[in-house]
């Protein structure tokens, strides 16, 4: 309780007034790497082994010889155009050694250097690659972050319009699956959301969509067609903003035949799951770890 309570105090007031602001996205990821190397000091750094796939940098964390259990495929969040790459570490290593997995996070392209679809396409291609290296599809799990678990939805969108393989399953953290900002607990949680205000919405759309419409299903899966896809989980915050966007999904999802499950967690901010400091992070990871195991066996029956 404590703990929580001064993770919520420090980001209300670090995070959340930048954007009344109107920040630039220079201005946005230097306070950001700034929380990241705070979030992480003291802490040793985990051990990752850096790869180049088709010039996409990835990394993998925990036991690389265990690919035949099965990968856990990780996107970070950042809102498209951010990355914390310590806390992801540290993050990821914790869930391979929690899961028996090997962790593969991909540094996919951001925006505003480069629009939508460069990060998209940089995951699509990562997911191939690894079946290319000799993993199926059903051995995979996808996890994502926010910007990261949107990414992971368009992907499993794109994957099914092309009658390709889906993963075994996919856990969405704090998803932001509707970028047209309508989502009605951006309203309804404008004050007790600690990190961010509704500016987020115009401020992804301006530097991540480019020419493309925030209603596209691609960018906004929310309003895309949810049948065929693998087994969902999602996890959010009753605080945040997006909220609403992953009550919304699940029960879009479940209505067209797709097996998805939500998680509701109390006053505990956006993407807490990575906060180590959090008791509720710790939780949340044992979670991760057990879907993990439950959908790899059951693709594996």
């Amino acid at each position: 309780m404590i703990r929580r309570s001064l993770v919520n105090i420090f980001l209300r007031l670090w995070m959340k007034p930048l954007w009344h602001t109107h920040p630039s996205v220079a201005q946005v990821r230097r306070r950001f790497y700034l929380a990241d190397r705070l979030g992480t000091l003291g802490r040793r750094a985990p051990p990752v082994r850096e790869e180049q796939v088709d010039g996409i940098r990835i990394e993998w964390a925990g036991p690389t010889r265990n690919v035949a259990q099965g990968v856990i495929l990780y996107l970070h969040g950042g809102a498209f155009a951010l990355r914390a790459p310590r806390s992801d570490r540290r993050f990821c290593a914790d869930l391979a050694r929690r899961s028996g997995l090997p962790v593969v996070m991909v540094a996919y392209r951001l925006a505003p250097e480069f629009p939508f679809p460069a990060g998209l396409d940089d995951c699509c291609r990562i997911y191939a690659w690894l079946q290319e290296s000799g993993i199926a599809a059903q051995r995979i799990v996808m996890l994502g972050h926010s910007a990261g678990a949107n990414l992971i939805l368009g992907l499993m969108m794109r994957m099914r319009q092309r009658s390709l393989d889906q993963p075994a399953g996919a856990v969405l953290l704090s998803p932001a699956t509707d970028l047209t900002g309508a989502s009605p607990s951006a309203k309804t949680n404008l004050t007790r959301d600690v990190m961010f205000t509704p500016i987020i919405w115009p401020w992804v759309r301006q530097y991540y969509l480019g020419d493309t419409c925030a209603s596209d299903p691609e960018v906004s899966p929310l309003l895309g067609d949810w049948s065929g896809l693998a087994p969902l989980h999602f996890h959010v915050s009753d605080s945040e903003l997006v909220l609403d966007d992953s009550r919304l999904a699940v029960a879009r999802a479940r209505a067209a035949g797709t097996s998805a499950d939500l998680t509701v967690w109390s006053d505990v901010p956006h993407s807490f799951a990575s906060i180590d400091l959090l008791p509720e992070a710790a939780r949340c990871r044992v979670q991760i770890a057990q879907f993990a195991t439950l959908v790899l066996a059951g693709a594996k029956s």
